[in-house]
């Protein structure tokens, strides 16, 4: 009796998931091929004995709790511009990010990072961060050499978080830029597709007169990524047929 009602708990809790993605709904959308970021930051005014230098530094921590306490979500690369790449491109794509758990869940959806900065340039300001990087792989590899793009948000700041209710999702379109990759494995191993993850970032940024830091402390999910979209690197595969 007890192993039935066990397997009819599992049941509803993974009816519930699917049902959560069969009704997803579109909850905001936005297009960063046709936005131009600001990202420069405002400096204090340069006093006597400020150091120079003009430094920018960042520090990331990555700890994450308990696996039952992070949101759930599903990222999918829903489409790519072409199917062929070489290296140095810029792929456009499709991605959306589904929230498959049972909690909102808000996330960082400005391109802006210099809206956040307050008035005071000397003062440090705290801010969200999402990032998203396209992986290339083949068989038995992946890296995150496709490139990557970034979204600022703050609860301060009306309009740069975007909650998703469960079962919504979010559209970002983007443009990455394809990287060198190491020649081992890929001669053996060549490019046969392309994912994207995500990192969500609690972020902290202190600007000085000639300087800036920036600690981001990784606010963890339970990540699930959609089917990978099929791809080749041209020099790859032209490298690959020389040698045979």
């Amino acid at each position: 009796m007890a192993g039935k009602l066990l397997a009819a708990c599992w049941f509803v809790l993974a009816w519930g998931a699917a049902a959560n993605i069969l009704n997803a709904q579109q909850a905001g959308s936005i297009d960063l091929t046709e936005i131009t970021p600001r990202m420069t930051l405002r400096h204090p005014p340069v006093s006597a004995g400020d150091a120079s230098g003009g430094s920018t530094t960042s520090h990331q921590l990555h700890f994450c709790g308990p696996v039952a306490e992070r949101p759930d979500v599903l990222t999918a690369l829903v489409s790519l511009d072409r199917s062929e790449y070489r290296l140095d491109d810029e792929p456009r794509f499709d991605l959306r990010i589904t929230n498959i758990g049972s909690k909102p869940l808000s996330i960082p959806f400005s391109p802006h990072l210099a809206d956040l900065q307050p008035s005071d340039p000397a003062a440090k300001f705290a801010y969200h961060e999402l990032q998203i990087d396209l992986y290339m792989g083949g068989s038995k590899w992946d890296t995150n050499n496709g490139g990557y793009v970034k979204l600022y948000g703050s609860e301060q700041h009306r309009g740069t978080m975007l909650v998703l209710q469960p079962g919504e999702w979010a559209e970002i379109l983007g443009k990455g830029h394809i990287r060198t990759i190491e020649p081992a494995p890929v001669l053996t191993d060549p490019v046969k597709r392309m994912h994207a993850e995500i990192q969500i970032f609690d972020t902290e940024t202190m600007v000085t007169s000639t300087d800036s830091a920036t600690v981001e402390k990784e606010f963890c999910l339970n990540q699930k990524m959609g089917p990978a979209v099929p791809v080749k690197l041209l020099e790859i595969s032209k490298a690959i047929s020389n040698k045979q």
